[in-house]
Formats: C-alpha cells, structure tokens, sequence
C-alpha cells in the first residue's frame, strides 16, 4: 500500500510510519518534524515566523503538491494539517483529493467539533477551557484561543473535512466522544501508538529521593496545566528538603527528553486530559509511573477486564481538576513512594496490550482497508 502521512504531533505519524514501512508498505512523511521535537519526516517544510515566512511555507508546499499523487491513502493529522488558513487549506485538500485515491483523518489535538464540546456541550466534565461550569485560568488568560476555534470560518471548514473524508481514527478517548455525533461509523478508535522496541522497559528502583519529572511546552503550559503542577513541585521541594528531586524538561528535542524522562521516578503530564497522551505512555512504557487523565470513560474504551472503572489499584495516578489536594497525594507519595513500583509493572503492561505501535497500525490497516471505495469516489467538485 502507498500511503502518505501529512503533518505530525508528537511522533504519532512518523512512529506509525516506521511500522508500516517495515512491513513492506511505500511510506512518506511531510512534517514540520515537530518543531522543537526533531522528529522523522521524509518532506521536511518549517514554518518561520512572520509573513515572509508564511509567504515561503506556501510557495514551498505548492511546489511539492504535484509529487503528492499515487498515493492508496492520504492521512491527514487534522483539519488545520499545515500551517495555513481555511481558504489555503481548502485548495490543497481539494488538490489531495483529486490525485489520490483516499483521504483519512487522524483525529488529534484540537478542531470545531471537540472544543465546540470542550466550551458548550455537556459531554465532559471538565476540559482546558472550563471546568465544571467555570472557566480554567487559561481561558480567562486567553479567552480568543477557543473563540478562535469556534468561528464561523473554522466551523465550516472542519465540516467540509468531515464530510469528505473516507473515514477518521480518534487517537484518544475524548476526540472520539466529541466526534461520534458527526461521523458515526466512519470514525474508529485507535488509541496512540508507541514504539515499545525503542523504549525498553527498567524496572523502578527507588533509593534516596524521589524524582519527579514535568515536561513543559512554554507556550502550553498553562493550558496542559503544567505550569500550575510544577509550582505545587515547587512548594514541595522547599517543604521537603532532601526527599524529592524536580526535573523540569523545557521544549526538548524526543530523544533527549526520553533520556531523562528514563531516569525519574514519577512523570507528570497533563492536569486536564481524560486520558494519557504520548508524554505518559512514553514513560509508562519505559518504567517511570505517569501523572495523567484517568478518567473512567478511558478505561470503558480499553474494554480490559483488568483495566477497568472497577478497579482500584490502577497504573496510572491519576491527575484531574476535579480530584481534591493533589499537593498532599504528591506529598504521601514522597513519604511512602513504594505504591509506585507495583504501578509501573502493571503500567507497561497496559502499554503493550493497547498502544503498542504494532497493535495499532493493524488497526489502521484494516480500517483503511474497510472504507477504502474500489474507485476514487472523490467529488467532481475537488477536481475543478
């Protein structure tokens, strides 16, 4: 199968591609390789800063469309899957569409339809933007984020996606909950896929203090809840001199946050997800025990008698707004971090079971298999 993955978060696409290329398949990447993360791409286009910049992004994506063609499958990482507006995306998905056979929607990070839910469903209990019914301190800090996703100009774009698209894979329980509504069964959950060959598993050894570990995106850090999480670390650490070591990774290239997300004890990711994301499972694949969403509707999609709501001794500790004192769970952990062994075991498994790259590119292999129109049933429309 020729297959071409166009833009890329936090290794998803490249990692999924390494897989599929090893079996055999015609893989290419175009990414901005993450930015700061350095990771894969086979067509590598930067955006810089200001116009100049963006006039370049554009005249460099244009001159590489004719070559996009040929391709079974076309999966794009998100509606805004380059870095341009709504009327430049239209052309190049209309373009896409014309010269290949199929296109596929990875359903990661955020569009209209999940923050429509985010600011004004009743679907979750809380999200980045509102908690309950208040809103978080990111929204009161930059309300025109999510109006910006909420505009009539980003609401029709996204519908046009979403009704063109051979079919979506949701990568995390919540993008497939604010989804289904639309796409029905064009839609499949995938769950993240991780490289577990490039992250061997180290048993936790906990001798002297206890080292906890914060990644932090500058520019996200009070959306993920980050920034709040490390001034909480902060306090600790003054209170409990000598019983625990803060490691803080600021906007690192993969490899060598993975080094040193390797060498701590508990990692903490984001305050305001229902469910690990990359940065957790890394670390739960890799031994570290991962602060992350938890929340009872990730264990129902698992569908893992061994991980689920039931259960009270689960691998992950579980971060959220709504859970009261994290302060004090973060303090009993550094008093007695021994609950952290048996979670880490018990965290790789669940890595291996439902997140394993190889798992979940034969997901996206037989979906993509299964909506795959015998002929290119494309629009007259998206060749004119």
């Amino acid at each position: 199968m020729k297959i071409l993955f166009i833009g890329d978060y936090s290794n998803l696409h490249a990692c999924l591609a390494k897989e599929l290329k090893s079996r055999g398949h015609d893989v290419t990447v175009l990414s901005d390789r993450g930015g700061y993360m350095q990771t894969h791409s086979d067509i590598y286009i930067p955006r810089r800063p200001g116009p100049i910049g963006g006039l370049v992004y554009l005249a460099r994506v244009l001159a590489v469309l004719p070559r996009l063609k040929g391709y079974d499958v076309v999966q794009l990482i998100n509606p805004n899957f380059l870095s341009l507006k709504p009327a430049k995306l239209r052309y190049i998905f209309n373009r896409l569409g014309a010269q290949n056979h199929s296109i596929f929607l990875t359903l990661a990070g955020n569009d209209y339809f999940f923050v429509r839910e985010c600011m004004k469903g009743r679907m979750f209990r809380f999200s980045e933007f509102r908690v309950g019914d208040k809103p978080t301190e990111f929204y009161r800090v930059d309300p025109g984020f999510a109006d910006g996703w909420m505009a009539e100009v980003n609401r029709d774009w996204n519908q046009y996606v979403y009704d063109r698209i051979n079919g979506a894979m949701s990568v995390l329980p919540e993008y497939d909950m604010a989804a289904r509504p639309i796409l029905g069964n064009r839609l499949l959950f995938t769950n993240l896929p991780i490289d577990l060959s490039s992250l061997p598993y180290r048993p936790l050894k906990i001798e002297g203090p206890l080292k906890i570990f914060i990644g932090i995106k500058e520019e996200m850090a009070v959306e993920k809840g980050t920034a709040r999480m490390l001034a909480i670390l902060r306090e600790l650490e003054a209170e409990m001199p000598g019983k625990l070591i803060v490691e803080v990774a600021r906007n690192l290239p993969l490899n060598v946050y993975l080094e040193k997300l390797r060498n701590s004890h508990l990692v903490l990711d984001q305050l305001y997800s229902y469910s690990p994301a990359t940065n957790a499972l890394q670390a739960m694949a890799l031994g570290p025990v991962a602060g992350s969403g938890a929340e009872p509707e990730y264990w129902q999609y698992l569908v893992d008698r061994e991980f689920s709501p039931a259960k009270t001794d689960l691998p992950i500790f579980h971060l959220s707004p709504l859970l009261p004192d994290l302060k004090e769970r973060l303090r009993a952990l550094i008093i007695d971090p021994s609950p952290l062994i048996r979670m880490s075991l018990k965290a790789r498994k669940l890595v291996e079971r439902h997140n394993d790259v190889r798992v979940v590119a034969d997901r996206f292999l037989a979906f993509w298999q299964k909506r795959m129109p015998e002929l290119p049933c494309f629009l007259d429309e998206w060749k004119r």
